[in-house]
This record gives structure tokens, sequence and C-alpha cells, in this order.
């Protein structure tokens, strides 16, 4: 099939392409024209050495040659089919034996050239490869779009009515408070009724409390306040949930990690619930594992955020774990896989987690297998400082 994209010719000039061949003529010749269409060219002189360089350069695009001393390529590209199923293998051979085709169709090659090699054909093969992996770039974009569309709108409706219902709710509790504090000089200090008074108060500070878990939820806050390094408030928040408990807590971050800005208030919510959480999970003691580190986003990233730097965490515990059926719900308002009882916001605490971390421009992400714990991946946009 004859491919004339320009499109594809500029694509693939930005992708990696690996050439393993153990005839240094024939290396040498192919390497001169690989070059020039492609963005980089990593040569291997046989098997071994071309897996090596594939699990080193992660190519785009891979050349073989089929019979090679050591290891032949067909044996080595089924190796790394295995890591990468998505790379496509060109097969170049100076044999059409059946047995061969099969071979290669059954590993997963994708295209098969004869020796000796028509150039305009290699190039051919290339820019199907090329148009293959920008038409799947392009899927995995759009993908990521609809996602973040999808999440819009829904963090919109919640939003929404969140805020609403805090306003309203705001007002009569201000009401109440007012009332109560009105009866005060009505009623003797030692009376039944200032009891009740108090138990009014009492009950309705709680409710403040919760008035502003809602605030929250309907984005009514500032979540970038101060400049400096945000895992000194990370560690801080974690501890103070973990201190005195039979929880052994480790970390992993470099100490060079960029300054941003954040809110202080926001963060120590967010890692005091998530580390609340994983308490509540190892009841009989466990591990907390804390890793941290800074990461760039690209557009070809398969992730719902915008490019930019990030600062990855992951936060993991070796408690029940969730399984897979109620995972993607323990982000929802009001969701708990816990008993119900009377505490106030009982099942808003992730949900005010993952609002917050998306106000900010991130995202957050739960892993979890049934009595292996879960793991909570988080990405914060690293805002200059």
């Amino acid at each position: 099939m004859k491919i004339d994209n320009r499109q594809d010719q500029q694509y693939l000039k930005t992708l990696t392409v690996l050439y393993v061949e153990d005839d240094a003529d024939t290396r040498k010749q192919f390497t001169d024209f690989l070059s020039r269409p492609v963005g980089r060219l990593i040569t291997a002189v046989n098997g071994l050495k071309g897996l090596e360089a594939f699990k080193k350069h992660s190519p785009d695009i891979v050349v073989t040659d089929i019979l090679m001393p050591q290891m032949d390529g067909l044996t080595m590209a089924q190796h790394f089919l295995e890591l990468a199923p998505s790379v496509p293998v060109i097969a170049v051979t100076a044999f059409e034996q059946t047995d061969y085709l099969m071979r290669a169709i059954n590993i997963g090659i994708d295209k098969y050239v004869t020796k000796p090699v028509n150039s305009y054909l290699l190039f051919e093969c290339l820019l199907e490869c090329a148009h293959r992996l920008r038409a799947d770039r392009q899927l995995k974009l759009q993908h990521k779009w609809e996602i973040m569309e999808g999440w819009s709108k829904h963090n919109e409706t919640v939003a929404i009515l969140a805020s609403g219902m805090a306003h309203d709710f705001n007002n009569l509790i201000q009401a109440i408070l007012c009332y109560a504090s009105l009866s005060k000089g009505t009623l003797s200090s030692d009376s039944e009724g200032n009891n009740y008074r108090e138990m009014v108060e009492k009950y309705s500070a709680e409710a403040l409390e919760l008035d502003q878990m809602l605030r929250i939820l309907g984005n009514d806050f500032d979540y970038l306040s101060q400049s400096g390094s945000v895992m000194p408030c990370i560690m801080d928040s974690i501890y103070k949930v973990i201190n005195c408990s039979s929880i052994a807590f480790s970390y992993d971050y470099p100490d060079d990690l960029p300054n941003t800005t954040f809110s202080e208030k926001l963060i120590q919510l967010v890692f005091s619930g998530l580390a609340t959480n994983a308490l509540e999970a190892m009841p009989k003691g466990g591990t907390l594992q804390l890793a941290s580190r800074a990461v760039e986003i690209t557009e070809d990233d398969a992730l719902p955020l915008k490019a930019g730097l990030y600062l990855h965490i992951t936060l993991s515990d070796s408690g029940v774990g969730i399984p897979e059926d109620i995972l993607p719900k323990i982000f929802d308002p009001y969701f708990s896989t816990k008993p119900k009882s009377s505490k106030r916001g009982m099942g808003l605490n992730l949900a005010l987690c993952r609002t917050i971390i998306i106000k900010s421009g991130g995202m957050i992400k739960a892993v979890s297998t049934p009595g292996s714990g879960i793991s909570l991946m988080i990405w914060m946009p690293l805002h200059p400082a």
C-alpha cells in the first residue's frame, strides 16, 4: 500500500527506531539510509544486543534481520513484544520460507521484507508503522480529553449542589446559634434549659464543620496561598495521624524537589484524610509507604492532565484492600465501605481529597488488590514558586 502522507513523514521524524543487523556492510548501508527519515536511530549487531538496546532506549519501531548469531531476530522480537506489544516490528530476511512467515505472524511481526531490500519499500513500511502509531496516539489523546471532560462535568454538578447546600445550611446554623446565644441571658446557669442550650451550641459547631466540607466540595476555597516545599507539610500531616499507632511508616523522595505554591490548610486536609483512611484499613498494624518524584507529563501520556511538571506522590498501605467493583466508587461523596454510624461527614473524606486535588489541576488514582492493600497515586502540578 502506497502512503504519501506528510503528517506521517513528520511524525516519523519524531520517532526512535532500533535497527538490528549482524552483517557489518548491510548495517552500514541501511544505517545511512534509516538515519535520514527517522528522529533517532539505534543500532545493534545481534539479537542479544538488540534486546539490551530495546530495554535501554524503548524504541518506537524495530527493524531487524532474522538470521543472526546468539539470538535470532524472531526470538528477540518475541521477548520485547511481551514487554511492549504495541511496538511495530519490521522483519528483514533473505528467506521466504513458510515456517519463518508463520512464526513471524504468530509472534506479531507487523511487516516482512525480503532481501535484497528495496529502500523505497522499507521506507513505505516505516511510514505505515508511523501512521499506525500516530493514529494510536490520537486515540489516546481523544480518550484523555473525554475523561477530563467527564470529570469536569461531574465536578461542576457536585460543586453547584454542594455550594448551594452549604450556603443555605450555613444560614440556618447561624440562625440557630444566634437564638441559642440570645437564650443564654434568660436561663440560669444550673437550669436544665441551659444544658439544652449548650448541647445546641455543641452540635451546631459540628454542623459548621460539615458546612466547611460542603464548601470545599463546592470549590469554595483558595488552593494556592503560599510558596515553598510541600513535602514537610505532607509529612507532618501524616505523622500527626499515625503517631502512637502500630503503623510502620517509610518514605522516599529526593531532597531537591522543586518548590511550588500550595495551601497548607488544604494539603493537611488531603494527607491527614488519606492517612486516616490507611490507619482505619490496618486496625492490627501494618506498613504505610510514601514515595514522591517530580515528573513531566506530555501530551503523549495517557493521563487526563495538562502537559507540564508534576509532583507524583504514591501512598501505599498494607491493609485489606478494596474489591475491583467498588474501587471506582471510593471517591464519590458519601460512599463508604465502613458500616454507617453517627459520625458527621462520613464518606466525604476521599471526595474532599479528590476535589481539592482536581481543583488544583492534578488527579488522584487508586489501585488495589483485595488482601494486598491500596496504593493512591497523586499528581499535583508544580506551579512555579
